[in-house]
């Protein structure tokens, strides 16, 4: 009887098992907002194209400010989907160039350089969403923070998935980072 080899090599450390599941987590949350937010975009528009142009009453009232009001959110949801996909930012044309380590290094710097801009970026849009609460949507009645906190929950995950990011390819190599599509990508 031969004792049980053990697959410890090729077993993911606790630290990438965590964050794939948050990356799923988070991915899952974005990907259903945009297609809640993109959904409901699509209706008010139409609902104020018809009203507009085919009806002739000049317009709803309410059809036209919501998107104002989910637009932020829409945005914000496929910034940080495309994080996550490796479409957000990409500097190839050094890429190739770097051995393996400075590769790493390389990918990690950016990605902990975009994560500490994210999370500057937060703290701004809470300081503008504080003075943005005291209007009012007139139609709505919403506060005008409203698109600000988007931006803000937005910068949240954007930091979060670029930390992501820079931690799994510290461990596990430069291989490691998301690769976007070609197609995804303007050259």
């Amino acid at each position: 009887m031969t004792a049980p080899t053990s697959n410890i090599s090729t077993a993911r450390p606790m630290v990438i098992v965590g964050l794939d599941a948050l990356d799923h987590w988070i991915g899952t949350v974005c990907r259903g907002v945009v297609l809640s937010t993109g959904a409901a975009l699509l209706v008010s528009i139409a609902i104020g194209v018809v009203a507009r142009y085919v009806i002739t009453v000049g317009g709803v009232d309410w059809a036209e400010e919501v998107p104002k009001q989910l637009f932020a959110w829409f945005i914000m949801s496929g910034v940080v989907l495309a994080v996550q996909g490796g479409n957000h930012i990409a500097v190839d044309l050094v890429m190739h160039y770097l051995s393996p380590g400075a590769l790493r290094i390389l990918v990690v710097l950016t990605n902990l350089l975009v994560c500490v801009a994210y999370v500057y970026l937060f703290g701004v849009a809470m300081e503008v969403a504080e003075l943005a609460a005291a209007e009012r949507n007139p139609v709505l009645g919403t506060p005008g923070s409203l698109p600000f906190y988007a931006l803000a929950a937005g910068a949240v995950l954007t930091a979060v998935g670029s930390l992501s990011i820079a931690i799994r390819v510290w461990v596990l190599g430069a291989d490691a980072r998301p690769q976007g599509n070609p197609e995804d990508s303007v050259e």
